[in-house]
């Protein structure tokens, strides 16, 4: 081979990344849910994650089940010494999955192990219209536009402030929901239905992941005719309304004398204030 003919085959594999040399390659690594269970421990079928071991054969366990499993191997039931297993680990770390919420606009590329850590508190994921027979679900901000929109829902407030208290009803009896938006973009509702006792209304706070109660309310009904007051504070419910509205949510019954044969009183007035617990 000439000098030339080797200095534009040196400069070939130079450009390649030479003979020998490990080419680089990007480790955003998309696979089929369908296998990934490759990547979970035989033992615990949970997911891998570092660190890993693997027995003297080669099967790789968690760091639980190691722990667990000292002496012999789940697998092959031979005595073993468990060692670290960096190649099995990198695997693991470079396969990055999708969230499942990335239909509802969620973008995270989160490593196999991790996922599902993620999907539990991610906020992207859907709440759902509680309205018979309607099966639309999303973001809250989309839900918000939907209830609006698509149901004809009653806006109170689209910059609720906590701790300030807002007049959410001008005729009591009107029934359906009223949607409130705190200023951190947080969904509420306040719902009212007619019972044989009186109306009764309820608040929920609506997010995607059902948590213990974060917020008090305090409801304050006033009447000019008859003369009536009742004011109440309570913890609000949260849910995503898959279920529908909550069963476990405070009932403030307004007493039916209030609302005379129309089930509305032109001169009640119904305030609810909330604010973080």
């Amino acid at each position: 081979m000439g000098a030339q003919q080797q200095q534009e085959t040196n400069g070939k594999e130079a450009e390649e990344g030479g003979v020998g040399k490990r080419r680089k390659v990007d480790t955003d690594v998309t696979m089929d849910l369908d296998i990934l269970d490759i990547l979970d421990c035989p033992v615990c079928f949970l997911p891998l994650r570092p660190p890993i071991f693997q027995c003297t054969v080669g099967h790789a366990i968690c760091s639980s089940c190691r722990d667990k499993l000292r002496d012999k191997c789940y697998l092959c039931s031979l005595p073993t010494a468990y060692n670290r297993c960096h190649m099995v680990e990198k695997v693991v770390e470079s396969i990055k999955l999708a969230c499942s919420n990335s239909s509802h606009g969620c973008t995270a590329r989160i490593t196999y192990y991790q996922k599902e850590e993620h999907e539990k508190g991610c906020q992207h994921a859907p709440c759902f219209c509680p309205e018979t027979g309607c099966s639309f679900s999303g973001p809250t901000k989309v839900l918000l536009e939907h209830f609006l929109g698509e149901h004809d829902w009653w806006y109170g407030e689209k910059d609720l402030r906590y701790g300030k208290a807002y007049r959410i009803k001008t005729l009591l009896g009107v029934l359906g929901p009223t949607v409130l938006m705190g200023n951190d973009g947080r969904l509420f509702l306040v719902n009212m239905t007619m019972e044989s006792l009186g109306g009764v209304i309820s608040v929920c706070c609506v997010e995607p992941h059902i948590v213990g109660s974060r917020f008090k309310c305090r409801l304050a009904l006033s009447c000019g005719e008859p003369s009536y007051s009742q004011t109440t504070e309570f913890l609000t419910s949260s849910t995503n309304l898959h279920d529908g509205f909550p069963k476990d949510c405070f009932l403030f019954l307004v007493p039916k004398v209030l609302l005379g044969d129309t089930g509305t009183n032109p001169t009640a007035t119904v305030c609810v204030t909330l604010k973080p617990q």
